[in-house]
C-alpha cells in the first residue's frame, strides 16, 4: 500500500511538472501567432533568429517585441529594415498591439485585409513595403489611433476620409507615394481637429483641396496633377476672375472717325523723301560709332567675358553636359544635368568640405547641392557609389553627383526643419520654444542608429569622420538624419576644424591624420553630441574648454543643477533618464579609444532608456570617468504600454 502511494505521488508530481511547462509555453496566447508570422516572413531564419519555437521560449524576450506588465500579451512589435517578406495577415491576431512598425521591408497584405482587429492600436507604421490593393477596411474601428503611415507603397483606389475623420485622436496621416485616386472633397469642416501632419503627395488625386487642409504646406499635396486649390498655387477656377472660358464675348462698337483734311500730292512726296534721308543718315552715323567702339575695346573683350563667367560661377552652377557626367542613385527623381546646372541656387553656408546650396529644380523639388572644395583622391566614383547605395531612415542619403574636371557637385535631400545644432543653440532666450526631453531622446536615438548602420552597412566598415550637431539634420517626420557621411575619406577638410570640440583626443595633434580616423573617433564625437543634447551648451564650452572635459569635471551631486539644460521641464522619471544618458555619453568620450563602446551597443543602451527608463544589466561596465558604474543609476522597469 505504501509503495502504491509513493508511486501514485510520483505520478501526480510528474503530471503537475508536465502541466506546468505546458502552461508556461502557452501562457502567452500570441506565441503561436508570432511563430506563424516568422514562418512566412523569415522562412530561412536569417533575421528573426531569436524567435525560437522551443516550448520554454519566452516571446517577451525576442527581438522587436514588448509585452505588457504581466508578460501575457504583445503590446509592441517593431521590426524595421529587416528585409522581411510575405503577408502580415497573421499579425491581425495580436489584438493587444499598441504599436506596430514594419518600415522598410518587403511585406504584403492579402485581398480583403482589414485593420478592424487592432482596436488598441495607437501607432501604425507600414511605410516602404509592397502593400497593394485598396486601402484596408476597418480603420474606423481604431478609435485609439494616433499615427498611421502607409507611404511609399502601391495602394490604389480612394482614400477613406469619411472613416478617418471618425478617429478622435488622429495626429498623423501619411499616404504619399502611392497610387490613390479620387478626390478629397466631401469632408466636414469640423473634422480632423487634432490632425498635425497630413501628406497625400505624389498620388493620382483630383479636384479641389478642402478648406480644412489649406493650413498644411504645399509639399503635402504636390505630385497630384489634377489637384487644385490652397495651399497649391494652381487655382481651381470658377471664381469671379475675368477671362474665363464661359465669359461672354463683349461686342465692341468702334467710334466713328472724325473727318481729316487730305494732304496734297506734293506734300506727301516731300515728307517721304525727308524721312528716307534721315533714316539713312542715322544708320550711317550709328555704324561709325559702333566700329570705333569695337576697335577701341577689342583687346579687353576676352577679359570681360572671363569676368562675367566668374560672376556666373560664384552665384550659381556652371558646366556643360558633355564636359562631365551625372550619376544618379536609387530614389533620385526627375534630376538631369541640365536642370542641375541651370537651376537657381541659394547659398546655405560653407561647411568643412565645401559650399552648400539650396536648389529649386524645374519640377519644383528642392534639393541640397554641396560643391566640393578639394578632392583627396582622383578616382572617387567607386567610393561615391558605395556611399550612394546606403539607405537608412537616419542617414541623409546621397542621391547623385555631377563630376567634371573642374566641378564636383553632390546632391542630397533638402531638410526644411534645419539641423540639430540650430534647434539646440539657435535663438536661446525669451520667445524660444525649447526642445522637450522626449524629442531630444528621440534625436539621440536616431543619430545613434544612423551611425551604427554606417559602421556595419554592406560590410564597408565606414566611419563618419566629422560628426557634429550641425551635421545632423531633421526630416519632416522629426527623424534625426546623419549628413556628410564618410566624406572625410575622399575630400580634404580645412585645418581649422581640428579643435572644434568633437575631435577625439587621438586626432587633436594632427588635423589631417586621416589614417587614425576610426569608428571609435565617431563614438567620441557622438558622445559630445549627447552632451550637447543634455546640457544645451556648445561643443566648445565658453569658447575654449571642450564640453566633454567640462562635464567630466563636474561632481555627480551637481549634475542636476550644473550640467542639465535648464530649458528641459523634468520630473523624477525624466531626470533619471537624463542621468542614464549622461552615463552613456561619458562612456563614449573616454580618453582611450578601446574604452569606448561600439555604436551598436550604444544604440541598445539608449533604446533601454527609452523603453525601460534604465540601462539593462547586460551593458553595465566600469568607466574611467565618473560615475564609476552604470548600475548606480539603474531604475525599475517602467510601464511602456501605449
Amino acid at each position: 500500500m505504501k509503495l502504491f502511494c509513493n508511486s501514485s505521488s510520483s505520478s501526480i508530481l510528474l503530471l503537475i511538472f508536465f502541466l506546468f511547462f505546458s502552461l508556461s509555453s502557452s501562457s502567452n496566447p500570441d506565441f503561436e501567432t508570432l511563430l506563424q508570422f516568422k514562418k512566412s516572413s523569415d522562412p530561412f531564419n536569417q533575421t528573426l533568429v531569436s524567435w525560437s519555437n522551443s516550448s520554454s521560449s519566452d516571446p517577451c524576450s525576442w527581438v522587436g517585441i514588448t509585452c505588457n506588465n504581466e508578460r501575457t500579451r504583445i503590446t509592441q512589435l517593431v521590426l524595421e529594415n529587416q528585409n522581411l517578406t510575405g503577408s502580415i495577415q497573421a499579425l491581425t491576431q495580436l489584438t493587444d498591439l499598441r504599436k506596430l512598425s514594419l518600415k522598410n521591408n518587403n511585406l504584403s497584405i492579402p485581398i480583403g485585409f482589414s485593420f478592424s482587429s487592432w482596436r488598441n492600436m495607437k501607432l501604425l507604421y507600414l511605410s516602404r513595403n509592397q502593400f497593394s490593393g485598396k486601402f484596408p477596411s476597418g480603420v474606423s474601428k481604431l478609435h485609439r489611433l494616433h499615427r498611421i503611415d502607409l507611404s511609399y507603397n502601391q495602394f490604389t483606389g480612394e482614400i477613406p476620409l469619411a472613416e478617418l475623420i471618425q478617429l478622435p485622436n488622429l495626429l498623423t496621416v501619411r499616404l504619399e507615394m502611392n497610387s490613390f485616386t479620387g478626390s478629397l472633397t466631401g469632408i466636414e469642416s469640423l473634422g480632423f481637429t487634432s490632425l498635425i501632419e497630413f501628406n497625400v503627395s505624389r498620388n493620382n488625386l483630383e479636384g479641389q483641396i478642402p478648406e480644412i487642409f489649406s493650413s498644411f504646406q504645399d509639399s503635402s499635396f504636390v505630385g497630384n496633377k489634377n489637384l487644385c486649390g490652397k495651399p497649391l498655387l494652381n487655382d481651381c477656377g470658377g471664381g469671379s476672375q475675368s477671362g474665363g472660358l464661359n465669359d461672354p464675348i463683349p461686342v465692341l462698337v468702334p467710334p466713328r472717325p472724325k473727318k481729316v483734311k487730305k494732304l496734297s500730292k506734293k506734300s506727301l512726296i516731300l515728307i517721304t523723301v525727308s524721312y528716307v534721308f534721315l533714316t539713312v543718315l542715322m544708320g550711317f552715323v550709328g555704324f561709325l560709332l559702333c566700329t570705333k567702339k569695337f576697335s577701341k575695346n577689342g583687346n579687353q573683350s576676352n577679359g570681360k567675358k572671363s569676368n562675367e563667367k566668374k560672376k556666373m560661377k560664384s552665384s550659381g552652377f556652371e558646366g556643360k553636359e558633355e564636359e562631365g557626367k551625372m550619376v544618379l542613385f536609387n530614389g533620385c527623381l526627375d534630376l538631369s544635368v541640365d536642370d542641375l546646372l541651370k537651376s537657381s541656387a541659394e547659398l546655405l553656408g560653407k561647411g568643412s568640405f565645401g559650399t552648400t546650396y539650396k536648389v529649386m529644380m524645374n519640377n519644383g523639388v528642392l534639393v541640397v547641392v554641396k560643391r566640393i572644395r578639394e578632392r583627396k583622391k582622383k578616382e572617387i566614383d567607386g567610393f561615391l557609389e558605395e556611399i550612394g547605395g546606403l539607405r537608412h531612415k537616419n542617414l541623409s542619403s546621397l542621391r547623385g553627383y555631377y563630376s567634371s574636371r573642374e566641378e564636383l557637385l553632390l546632391v542630397y535631400d533638402y531638410f526644411s526643419n534645419g539641423s540639430l545644432y540650430s534647434l539646440l543653440h539657435g535663438n536661446r532666450g525669451l520667445g524660444r520654444t525649447p526642445l522637450d526631453w522626449v524629442t531630444r531622446l528621440r534625436f539621440a536615438s536616431g543619430v545613434a542608429e544612423g551611425l551604427a548602420f554606417l559602421h556595419v552597412a554592406n560590410e564597408c566598415r565606414l566611419s563618419h569622420g566629422n560628426l557634429t550637431s550641425a551635421n545632423v539634420v531633421i526630416d519632416r517626420e522629426s527623424n534625426a538624419c546623419v549628413a556628410d557621411a564618410a566624406l572625410c575619406h575622399i575630400f580634404v577638410a580645412p585645418a581649422n576644424v581640428a579643435n572644434n570640440g568633437y575631435k577625439a583626443p587621438e586626432l587633436m595633434h594632427n588635423a589631417h591624420n586621416y589614417r587614425k580616423l576610426s569608428q571609435k573617433c565617431d563614438v567620441y564625437s557622438f558622445g559630445v553630441v549627447l552632451l550637447e543634447i543634455l546640457t544645451g551648451k556648445m561643443a566648445l564650452h565658453e569658447g575654449e574648454t571642450s564640453l566633454a572635459k567640462w562635464v567630466q569635471c563636474v561632481r555627480r551631486e551637481e549634475w542636476a543643477s550644473e550640467v542639465f539644460d535648464f530649458e528641459i521641464p523634468r520630473d523624477k522619471q525624466t531626470e533619471d533618464e537624463m542621468v542614464c544618458v549622461l552615463q552613456i555619453a561619458l562612456l563614449c568620450v573616454a580618453q582611450v579609444p578601446n574604452d569606448r563602446p561600439k555604436m551598436s551597443v550604444v544604440c541598445k543602451m539608449i533604446e533601454d532608456v527609452k523603453t525601460k527608463g534604465r540601462i539593462s544589466a547586460t551593458f553595465v561596465r566600469t568607466a574611467d570617468s565618473p560615475p564609476s558604474q552604470l548600475s548606480d543609476v539603474a531604475l525599475p522597469t517602467q510601464n511602456t504600454s501605449f
